[in-house]
């Protein structure tokens, strides 16, 4: 189970990094937060689904590696400013969007594998 968890952290927090990796070359905006529209939240949703299906369980390692991916990409990428502390409770919050794509596509791969080796 520890093994399936951290392969699951590793997984979305790659996938969540990504966002703010291409973020600037698809947006124009060092945060996807700040691109017009719903970049951001169409984002975490395709990466959560695609993290769904790679890793399909537990739940709890999405969200982790939702928020651990993204934190430490500012971390390593991003100027620190005052308001640092509000951007990791958006992330936090974010993060929900993230790991509830990724239980849906999950559940939803598991399902049709599991219909199709019964048929």
């Amino acid at each position: 189970m520890k093994k399936r968890a951290s392969s699951t952290i590793l997984v979305s927090a790659a996938l969540s990094a990504l966002i703010w990796t291409l973020s600037p070359w698809l947006t124009g905006h060092r945060e996807p937060w700040d691109a017009d529209g719903l970049f951001y939240v169409v984002a975490l949703v395709v990466a959560g689904s695609l993290a769904g299906v790679l890793a399909p369980r537990p739940l709890w390692a999405h969200y982790i590696g939702a928020v651990l991916g993204q934190l430490g990409y500012e971390l390593l990428f991003m100027p620190m400013g005052p308001l640092f502390l509000l951007g990791v409770a958006f992330l936090l919050g974010y993060g929900i969007i993230f790991a509830l794509a990724a239980a849906v596509a999950g559940y939803s791969w598991v399902w049709l594998k599991n219909r199709a080796a019964h048929e």
